[in-house]
C-alpha cells in the first residue's frame, strides 16, 4: 500500500518535528503526548505503512501510535521497553499484513 504524496509529506514533517522536540526526552508518556505525535495518530490507518517504514529505517517510540491506530499490539509484555525488539515485532506484524 502506497501513501499519497501529501500524506507522506505530512507524516515526514510531523515525524521530524516530533523527533526534534523529544530528542532529549526520556519519558515515553511525554513523547506520546507531544502534539506532533498525536497528529500522526490522527492520520489514521493510511499512516501505518509510513510508521512501519520509519521503524524499519530508525527504531523509535512509534509503538503507541501504531497501537492507537491499529488496536493491536504484537509486542509481548516481556519485550516492552526494548525498542529494537519492539520494532522487530511491529515490522513482523506489518510484513504478515503486507503493509511493508
Amino acid at each position: 500500500m502506497t501513501a499519497s504524496p501529501t500524506l507522506a509529506a505530512r507524516f515526514e514533517a510531523l515525524a521530524a518535528e516530533w523527533k526534534a522536540a523529544v530528542a532529549l526526552t526520556s519519558s515515553s508518556s511525554a513523547m506520546v503526548a507531544h502534539p506532533a505525535y498525536q497528529a500522526v495518530i490522527a492520520l489514521g490507518p493510511p499512516a501505518v505503512p509510513l510508521l512501519l517504514r520509519e521503524l524499519e529505517r530508525e527504531p523509535a517510540h512509534w509503538f503507541e501510535a501504531l497501537k492507537a491506530i491499529t488496536g493491536e499490539d504484537p509486542v509481548p509484555p516481556a519485550d516492552w521497553g526494548h525498542v529494537r525488539v519492539m520494532a522487530a515485532a511491529w515490522l513482523a506484524w506489518g510484513r504478515t499484513r503486507r503493509l511493508i
